[in-house]
């Protein structure tokens, strides 16, 4: 993918102060991971802050791109099996030491061996979260923003899908500015351009399976609250059916966002659940291996296991009760949020921006 536009002079400069005191004039594009180098927005230019350090930016380097100034986007495409060899290695790696002391255990279970089983199963699941995120994200790339005078890689802009939904944002703003340097066409360019250019709203869109993936957090959420009192296995297998439904309507939500532009507020409380469940199935997990230590018949058939989560508030003892009430306050907390930002910008969407729609009115007027 590549964009050009018309050429003009740099001024592409480097600022040596924080962006801290100004951030109610920007607006963030894109961040890293880690969150040290990210892409603003502002009135005129864009600023790219690109951060050094470990764990926290122990230097950072301001960049200033006037959109005017701006020559080529470029964004290239790269592939994204390396890490999914990685991350499908470090899965093999987690699951082989589990397997065996399952194997090698006969009927005892001892605590050594269900505190290095609960260690590589959490690894084990970290390594699946960390694969999911990254096909969830979908195809890596690199992105160069080049002027006259220099050509940048911005660093935040390492996903396919979301760097185009960043260029798609601020295309718009790098061609009006550039209008006045066209041709004799320029006036008449002007015009077009904003005659036709959108409502910044339209660009977004609420993925139709938010909703659903909400309502049934919520559900299970408050299931698992339920459960934790009632003592009841039936209840229990309902919600580990519950919890495959939430987990597959969670990961075509989360699709959905990433491949289309998606309000952040939303897509972020997508994040938050999948890494809420992710911990919920961890506890589960480290919780059925105390269990079993403690009563190795809960390892008898299909019922033992649904046996030991049904009786979590007796067998499991304070720590785990507190920690799966905790947890499930939080997927119900988060879907709710989930709930209300889909509702609020779905009447956004459709309602337009208010400002244009003044403005149509002062001009029928």
């Amino acid at each position: 993918m590549r964009w050009r536009l018309t050429e003009s002079s740099s001024s592409v400069f480097t600022i040596r102060y924080s962006l801290k005191a100004f951030h109610e004039n920007y607006t963030r594009l894109a961040k890293s991971l880690a969150g040290m180098s990210s892409l603003w927005r502002g009135e005129d230019h864009l600023v790219y802050v690109r951060g050094r350090g470990f764990l926290l930016p122990f230097t950072e380097e301001y960049k200033r791109y006037r959109f005017q100034d701006i020559q080529v986007i470029s964004v290239a495409k790269k592939s994204r099996i390396g890490k999914s060899i990685l991350y499908g290695m470090a899965m093999l790696f987690c699951a082989l030491p589990v397997i065996l002391i399952l194997l090698l255990a006969e009927d005892s279970f001892s605590p050594v061996s269900a505190v290095f089983a609960s260690i590589f199963a959490l690894g084990f699941l970290l390594a699946v979260s960390l694969l999911i995120r990254h096909l969830v994200l979908g195809p890596t790339c690199t992105c160069d923003i080049q002027t006259a005078l220099s050509r940048d890689r911005i660093r935040p802009l390492n996903r396919y899908f979301r760097t185009r939904e960043v260029i798609s944002l601020m295309e718009e703003d790098v061609r009006s500015a550039q209008v006045e340097f066209l041709s004799s066409s320029s006036k008449a360019a002007e015009t077009e351009t904003r005659t036709a250019s959108p409502n910044a709203l339209a660009a977004f869109a609420v993925p139709v399976v938010a909703t659903p993936t909400f309502l049934t957090t919520m559900v299970f959420a408050l299931g698992c609250l339920g459960a934790l009192h009632l003592d009841s296995v039936a209840l229990v297998g309902i919600l580990l059916v519950m919890i495959l439904i939430v987990a597959i309507l969670l990961l075509f939500t989360l699709i959905a966002s990433v491949r289309k532009a998606t309000p952040e507020s939303i897509r972020t409380v997508l994040w938050i659940l999948l890494g809420l469940l992710f911990v919920f199935l961890s506890t589960a997990v480290v919780y059925l291996l105390v269990a079993v230590t403690r009563d190795p018949a809960y390892t008898i058939g299909f019922l033992g296991p649904l046996e030991a989560f049904a009786g979590v508030a007796t067998e499991g003892g304070l720590v785990f009760y507190l920690i799966f009430v905790c947890l499930s306050a939080g997927l119900f907390a988060s879907g709710l949020a989930g709930l209300l930002q889909t509702g609020k910008w779905k009447s956004k969407i459709v309602a337009g921006t208010p400002g244009k729609v003044e403005e149509e009115e002062g001009s029928d007027g």
